[in-house]
């Protein structure tokens, strides 16, 4: 079969990092494309389409109701508009204002994230808790709408826990499950929460465009009516009537026919095969690592930098320039080692991604002695314009150095953090987090210094602990810089 994508000029690539969403999601199903293709062919009214597929999504996963939505993102903010707003047309005619309404929604400080920007679309705002202490003097307050927290994390606050406390005021809890597996009965749900999302387009298999949300009738009723094609804030996050049927089909064959044991051990073989190719260079080690975080083994492949003068992402993109092309994962990736995730793995895959690693490491040059070269002088203050795609930002940065290591401070338009560097000669890197709501803001700044003037280029992008690695810390793209030292130290 012709690969689609070549013929507008775009590479596809064997996909060895998951299911992450910038890499295309996951491949559906046979049953998941079939029902869509069928559903292709007749019309149907998507408030009959919703009830019907919210009752089977109760009998398949044992919670009191379902919805689909365009992504488990949409799903966070469907529910949130639900908690807020309660299906009342006129509160909803008002979102993101929400003078007047219940606008608050707590979260254990752990459990903040990425995509928690989700919840706040709908113009809540989010308070901090770290204990249960806190939580249930939070939940007295006249504000709180909900609940939410990360289904991964729980630590000292159990979803049990903070039920107990919220219930009783009447206040609905909401578990962000996006990345992981769906049981039935689902688990969140039978431990009290009212509210669960997950991603269709994951481990669902599913169309990419999908989540579920799943718990109380009511408010999942509430939510749909926040949701497309209702003439709200949620009608831009609309969905189809294939994506309905298709990521249904996903669900009712994950729990009638899906085997998790012969899965796992297909990836087990998959690793196996990879690490049988890689153990044949000299200086090369690889385990595959298991884990009560993910259902999925992963492999770490680590080599010794003494004999082989290859990074993680330099592998990582010598590969990815090769061909085929393959995509390794940049999350976890060191100077000496990068990790493999085999869920996207297809039939025949295993071979290749082993054979072209190992020959990328047997054929790896030797590590290279860094030219370290008399730093020049860039301490002092230093305004900064960044030529964006329209528009040009204006930052600045305080800077302190040592020899060749750089510290300071990054001012932005409203945030303000420390900065962290080098520079070898004339040439400088500094990067900088900062923390915005559940996520931080990075920035990475290279270039060279010509007396009171620096150029180069910035890499920017979020980091945070649903999305982390070197691929998100510049998804929002690179741009050209300039700065001009204002003062001098």
């Amino acid at each position: 079969m012709q690969d689609p994508y070549s013929l507008i000029g775009v590479r596809s690539f064997i996909n060895c990092c998951g299911t992450r969403t910038i890499h295309g999601g996951t491949l559906m199903l046979p049953q998941v494309r079939e029902a869509m293709m069928d559903a292709s062919r007749f019309f149907v009214n998507m408030d009959e389409l919703m009830a019907g597929a919210g009752k089977r999504l109760a009998t398949l996963t044992g919670a009191e109701w379902g919805m689909v939505a365009s992504g488990a993102a949409a799903c966070l903010c469907h529910a949130t508009a639900a908690c807020v707003t309660g299906g009342d047309p006129e509160l909803m005619f008002r979102l993101p204002d929400t003078s007047g309404m219940k606008r608050e929604v707590v979260m254990p400080r752990e459990s903040r994230f990425t995509y928690d920007h989700a919840i706040r679309t709908v113009g809540v705002t989010i308070v901090e808790v770290d204990n249960l202490k806190e939580m249930d003097a939070a939940l007295d307050r006249e504000q709180v709408a909900m609940v939410a927290l990360l289904g991964t994390w729980e630590a000292d606050m159990t979803l049990e826990a903070i039920v107990e406390m919220a219930r009783p005021r009447g206040i609905p809890v909401l578990v962000d499950a996006a990345s992981e597996h769906l049981q039935s009965p689902e688990p969140y749900t039978s431990r009290g929460a009212n509210l669960v999302a997950y991603s269709g387009g994951k481990y669902l298999r599913g169309p990419q465009p999908t989540g579920l949300l799943l718990g109380d009738r009511d408010l999942v009723e509430a939510a749909w009516i926040h949701a497309a094609p209702h003439h709200t804030l949620g009608r831009a996050m609309k969905i189809g009537k294939e994506e309905v049927m298709g990521i249904l089909a996903a669900v009712e064959y994950l729990l009638a026919e899906r085997d998790p044991g012969r899965e796992y051990e297909g990836w087990v073989a998959d690793l196996e095969t990879i690490v049988r190719h890689v153990m044949r260079v000299s200086g090369v080690e690889a385990e595959i690592l298991t884990s009560d975080q993910s259902d999925v083994p992963r492999l770490e492949i680590r080599w010794d930098g003494d004999r082989i003068g290859l990074t993680g992402l330099e592998l990582r993109e010598q590969l990815l320039c090769g061909d085929p092309r393959i995509m390794l994962d940049d999350r976890g990736a060191t100077d000496t080692s990068i990790f493999i995730l085999p869920f996207s793995l297809q039939s025949g895959e295993a071979d290749i991604v082993g054979r072209h690693i190992r020959g990328a490491l047997s054929h790896a040059p030797l590590p290279k002695k860094e030219n370290v070269r008399e730093p020049v002088d860039v301490s002092g203050t230093w305004e900064i314009e960044i030529a964006l795609v329209r528009k040009t930002a204006r930052h600045r940065v305080d800077i302190e150095q040592s020899a060749s290591v750089l510290m300071g401070t990054h001012q932005t338009r409203w945030l303000k953090n420390s900065l962290n560097g080098s520079v070898n000669g004339d040439e400088i890197v500094f990067t900088s987090q900062h923390r915005f709501e559940g996520t931080h803001l990075s920035y990475r700044f290279a270039g060279k210094v010509s007396g009171d003037e620096m150029r180069g280029e910035v890499e920017m992008g979020s980091s945070g602990q649903s999305a982390p690695g070197p691929l998100n810390q510049r998804e929002y793209g690179t741009a050209r810089w300039r700065a001009v030292r204002r003062y001098a130290t």
